[in-house]
């Protein structure tokens, strides 16, 4: 899909309805810009949301939940 938009004296353009169906963007969405080195090229991604995070990270040590709750309920007063 190749559509044409018109960057306004803000600097703002508006994504063809098209687009945003195709990437499912909707409105308050984030989005990602970058510009590529060669060409004169722009390209919008749709910005990861922190579920699309999970799981992505592995702490450097496992640790057991329970003695993790057991030790926070010994030692700290419920707010």
């Amino acid at each position: 899909m190749t559509y044409l938009a018109t960057i306004t004296s803000k600097g703002q353009i508006t994504i063809p309805k098209a687009i945003r169906r195709a990437v499912a963007l909707q409105e308050h969405s984030r989005v990602s810009v970058r510009a590529e080195k060669k060409g004169r090229r722009i390209v919008l991604e749709a910005a990861p949301t922190l579920l699309d995070l999970a799981g992505t990270f592995r702490p450097a040590k496992a640790y057991n939940a329970v003695k993790i709750r057991e030790y926070m309920e010994k030692h700290y007063k419920r707010v």
